[in-house]
């Protein structure tokens, strides 16, 4: 049901709450468990994936007020995405509120957004997991200057993999146009980093409530031990996603299953290290081909697979539907 109205929460002067934070990172990175996490905190409540934020700073200014035709894109763009429904705002509503404020700029428009979905969820402090975010975190400062980022980090070998179970089509061998490239370079080229957090799967997966305390205190709030019960919070994905987010039924200590090490063969692991490599050691992962005899052939390796990407992305999940090939 869409929702009109909820309990009174306490709010900053600007409508707000606290400073906005973000959960952003490659997708298949536990964005999506670290949402339901911070869901439990009795303060904290995290937007489902917003996404329009992106567009919105594409074509609109920043700063300062926007004329009516600024104002109808902008709404235009919110409500017409499809990710609007998971929101449960009601779209008239939401337009009316708009066309009431006394200067319509981009962030007093993004704030109508979070402040009905912090107001749904009985929370002061609203945050958002939309991952694609990490592209775009100059924008988001302009913004929101205090803005806090938790990035999630994980292995891109585990990601390239989980993007494969999800039968998502994308591949490790589109080189820069892989989202988890995409989203480690853009994380570490953030020139902000006082105002980010990164956070791995792999430590938030070996020691939960320390990662969790150490996330808490990055956001000033105190940790709260039912933070880690997230089965009860499995209703806040979408019904549609829940299907890709199977395995945040079980606890999460037990979601860890080992990784890539038991799961690629030779051939997919050098595979992976090729077009991974570079920005899999420069963010910390050692790889199992290694040794320095190895790395003018990565090399040729990645340059090969970039230049047939458009091939394999066919050929590969052609047979892959086939049963004939397994780990690409």
């Amino acid at each position: 049901m869409p929702v009109t109205a909820g309990p009174a929460v306490p709010m900053g002067a600007d409508g707000a709450g606290d400073a906005r934070f973000f959960i952003v990172g490659a997708g298949r990175s536990g964005t999506t468990l670290l949402r339901l996490i911070l869901c439990g905190h009795s303060r904290l409540h995290v937007a489902p994936e917003t996404w329009f934020i992106r567009d919105l700073l594409a074509r609109l200014p920043v700063a300062g007020r926007l004329c009516p035709a600024q104002l109808r894109d902008a709404l235009d763009m919110i409500t017409s995405h499809y990710r609007w429904p998971d929101l449960a705002i009601q779209e008239a509503a939401f337009r009316e509120a708009a066309a009431g404020l006394p200067a319509p700029d981009l962030r007093a428009i993004i704030d109508l957004v979070y402040r009905r979905v912090a107001v749904a969820a009985g929370k002061p402090r609203i945050g958002d997991k939309t991952p694609v975010y990490v592209q775009c975190l100059p924008g988001l400062v302009a913004l929101y200057p205090d803005a806090k980022f938790i990035h999630m980090l994980r292995d891109g070998r585990d990601v390239a993999l989980s993007y494969i179970n999800a039968g998502w089509p994308y591949r490790c061998y589109q080189g820069d146009g892989f989202e988890w490239t995409q989203a480690v370079r853009a994380a570490r080229g953030f020139s902000g980093r006082g105002q980010m957090l990164e956070l791995r799967y792999e430590a938030l997966m070996t020691a939960p409530e320390a990662e969790i305390r150490r996330v808490c205190a990055f956001l000033g709030e105190p940790y709260e031990a039912q933070m880690m019960q997230i089965g009860m919070r499995l209703d806040l994905v979408p019904a549609r996603e829940r299907g890709i987010h199977a395995r945040l039924v079980q606890p999460v200590a037990a979601a860890a299953d080992g990784g890539w090490r038991g799961r690629l063969g030779t051939i997919p692991c050098f595979v992976m290290e090729a077009c991974l490599g570079q920005d899999l050691l420069q963010n910390g992962y050692q790889l199992r081909f290694a040794r320095p005899v190895w790395r003018p052939l990565r090399v040729l390796m990645r340059k090969l697979l970039i230049t047939i990407s458009p091939l394999l992305l066919r050929l590969i999940p052609a047979l892959q539907r086939r049963g004939w090939l397994a780990g690409f």
